[in-house]
């Protein structure tokens, strides 16, 4: 049996029909191919180059969506901060008109119980003076009568008091 390498020759030798054939089956090859093969690779290697400039548009369209929300989210936190602020401030006034208004009651209502206070001592010494008055007209009428030995009308004992009252009040 011989071999392909022992055959008439050796192994660079080259024979026509062999060649020949080679040739044939490239061509048919390249035809099936060209007819087949490759306008579906170009139409899929067309699909696949659509899908990623697609998929690089919607990633800049979606880096672009996301710049916008970052920037409207710092906006949101500038305005939040402003207005948390402005909050703050408007707390602190209202503070301070609140602590304003309650030291103002509260001297109000020291005023008011200092007048209070002084219209009860008048008229606490209004009642001393006039049991005063009571008590001297009666120690007077009661010397009176000691001095005079003898008891007094109730007309004497009026007009006994309205004048030592008189008297009284003049000297002062």
């Amino acid at each position: 049996m011989p071999t392909l390498l022992a055959a008439e020759g050796g192994l660079t030798d080259v024979n026509i029909a062999t060649v020949i054939w080679a040739w044939v089956a490239f061509g048919v090859t390249f035809l099936v191919l060209r007819k087949v093969a490759w306008p579906m690779l170009a139409k899929k290697m067309e699909e696949r180059e659509v899908r990623i400039a697609e998929g690089l548009k919607k990633a800049e369209e979606a880096e672009k969506r996301a710049q916008e929300l970052m920037t409207k989210q710092e906006q949101i936190l500038d305005e939040a901060r402003k207005e948390a602020g402005k909050l703050i401030a408007d707390s602190r006034s209202a503070g301070e008109n609140v602590k304003k208004d309650l030291l103002t009651a509260a001297q109000k209502e020291l005023s008011d119980e200092r007048e209070r206070a002084k219209k009860e001592i008048g008229l606490e010494r209004a009642k001393a003076v006039e049991e005063l008055k009571r008590a001297t007209v009666e120690l007077t009428l009661e010397a009176a009568a000691r001095i005079l030995k003898r008891e007094m009308r109730d007309e004497d004992h009026k007009r006994l008091a309205r004048e030592v009252i008189e008297e009284v009040a003049a000297r002062r």
